[in-house]
């Protein structure tokens, strides 16, 4: 009986593991399908809080029409990639300070928007540090174009599934906890920068 019962805990065991992986899965997939945008402020002044928003203003106004007929991720990211240094120079004409404009895998944490939440993981990321970078930050999605007014709705480039995951976030717990846990594990053992805060 002993050995039927250790059976079953076992069973049970891997098939909590599977459908855990398995979840973890398909919020990677749905997190993999967006590029972010980090602005890093030079400090918390009142002055440099409201220079981060001017760059972060000339820049998304920048990478919004540069990206808009983009007909995939990977062509958004081409398409930022061989402007890296228009980018910058966007960047830069807002400020006199220094300007490092970089696209990145970060990890960032959970991120609540308006109609949707965004799981702590592992993202692509424009990333644009203004000075010493020791201010408070801004986040949005980049691509697709959520960041700006008038941009295409996230219903319009998601997929059902997706959608549930990012809006209904309280239906998927189970896959988002696995998920989760999974991308802290990993950056435990990996070298990647981490962006995570306000």
């Amino acid at each position: 009986m002993r050995k039927i019962t250790i059976s079953i805990l076992l069973a049970l065991i891997l098939s909590l593991i599977a459908r855990g992986v398995a979840g973890a899965a398909e919020v990677g997939n749905t997190t993999s399908k967006l590029i972010r945008l980090h602005v890093v402020a030079n400090s918390d002044s009142e002055e440099d809080q409201s220079e981060k928003l001017e760059v972060r203003d000339a820049v998304l106004e920048y990478v919004s029409e540069l990206t808009k007929d983009a007909a995939s991720k990977s062509d958004a990211v081409e398409l930022i990639n061989s402007h890296i240094d228009n980018i910058t120079s966007v960047a830069k004409s807002v400020t006199y300070k220094n300007i490092s404009v970089s696209y990145e895998t970060v990890l960032v944490d959970k991120r609540e928007y308006d109609n949707f939440t965004l799981p702590c993981g592992y993202y692509d990321a424009l990333c644009i540090l203004i000075g010493e970078g020791k201010g408070r930050n801004w986040w949005c999605v980049l691509y697709p174009s959520l960041c700006v007014s008038g941009a295409i709705s996230i219903e319009e480039t998601l997929d059902e599934e997706d959608l549930i995951i990012i809006q209904q976030p309280e239906k998927v717990q189970y896959k988002l906890f696995c998920f989760e846990l999974w991308q802290k594990v990993k950056s435990l053992f990996t070298d990647s920068k981490s962006l995570v805060g306000t």
